[in-house]
């Protein structure tokens, strides 16, 4: 499969990018990115970069060199207290929705009736019903499951040529941690970046894979 990764020099991102590299499955990876990826990745034969300045446009030129692309991981995004303010946060978050319209338009129509898939990197507790009263992480649940039930409309509209699965991993846990941090981890449910990374990965990879993926499933797979 020929698939695009968003967020790639981030600490998901770059994961994904190496499970891509080392899975069989995945023949072509185009990575979209406003930031050079370091030498070790770049040169990989599976990996083409694609600086991107501007994830709110998606002209006709990087159409072009996203053709043939069956899929794609997004793990654009992050928590809401990682940003500036609220507002900043939605917006990157909104990128995710560009794209996949961009994509369901552009791309699709090529696969010769297979539905183009889209792997959303959300969160745990994420919210769709946005006036619900939430206690604790209120705006990156609200804000990711916006788009979680947006990008859920584009796989449901008329086109019907998209597919969306959502995986809302809890803590994500650095492979390389080490004891101490694992055990303060352990009070919340965790899961490890190379384990989601490849989850994610084996979620592209199936046609049949669910909407809403939760961290207990993950960790299963």
């Amino acid at each position: 499969m020929k698939v695009i990764i968003t967020g790639a020099t981030g600490f998901v991102g770059s994961a994904v990018v190496r499970q891509c590299i080392a899975n069989d499955a995945i023949t072509s990876a185009l990575i979209l990115t406003r930031k050079p990826l370091p030498s070790d990745i770049s040169d990989n034969p599976k990996i083409t970069v694609i600086i991107h300045e501007d994830f709110e446009s998606y002209p006709p030129e990087l159409m072009a060199q996203l053709r043939g692309a069956e899929g794609c991981i997004w793990t654009v995004g992050g928590p809401a207290y990682r940003f500036p303010d609220v507002a900043t946060c939605k917006k990157v978050h909104d990128f995710a929705l560009v794209a996949a319209n961009a994509f369901a338009d552009n791309l699709a129509p090529a696969l010769n009736g297979k539905k183009f898939k889209f792997v959303f990197c959300s969160g745990m507790g994420a919210e769709w019903d946005q006036t619900k009263p939430l206690w604790f992480l209120k705006d990156t649940r609200r804000i990711k499951g916006y788009v979680e039930k947006q990008l859920a409309a584009i796989a449901d509209d008329e086109r019907g040529v998209f597919a969306v699965s959502c995986i809302r991993p809890g803590g994500v846990l650095s492979s390389t941690a080490n004891v101490v941090e694992k055990l303060s981890a352990a009070i919340i449910p965790c899961i490890e970046d190379d384990h989601l990374a490849r989850a994610m990965v084996k979620v592209l990879l199936d046609e049949n894979s669910g909407r809403i993926i939760e961290n207990a499933e993950l960790l299963r797979m």
